[in-house]
C-alpha cells in the first residue's frame, strides 16, 4: 500500500491477516531517492469503551489497543513521530 499526501511518502507491507496482520513501515524523506525502514504497524481492536469498542484498528505499538480507529497511514504517522523523537534523542 502507499500514501503519498501532506508531505508523508509512506509505504507498507502487510504479512498475515485479520488480528493477526502485521504492516512494514517504509518511509522517504522530502528529496531522497530510496525508502528506510522505520518500523511495524500492528492490526488490533479498539479499547473495550466509547461508540467503536473492539473495532479493527492500526497500531504502531504492538499489544495496546487505542481508543480510536485508525488507518494503516495514520498509524504510519504515529510510528514515524515515534522514530523521528528516538532519531533525534540519539
Amino acid at each position: 500500500m502507499e500514501y503519498k499526501k501532506n508531505g508523508f511518502d509512506i509505504r507498507c507491507r502487510v504479512e498475515g491477516s485479520g488480528e493477526y496482520a502485521e504492516g512494514l513501515i517504509l518511509y522517504k524523506r522530502y528529496g531522497e531517492d530510496h525508502y528506510i525502514l522505520i518500523g511495524k504497524i500492528y492490526k488490533t481492536t479498539t479499547a473495550p469503551c466509547g461508540t467503536t469498542r473492539d473495532t479493527q484498528t492500526w497500531h504502531h505499538v504492538r499489544g495496546e489497543s487505542p481508543v480510536t480507529k485508525k488507518s494503516w497511514h495514520e498509524a504510519a504517522r504515529d510510528l514515524y513521530a515515534a522514530f523521528s523523537k528516538k532519531e533525534t534523542a540519539e
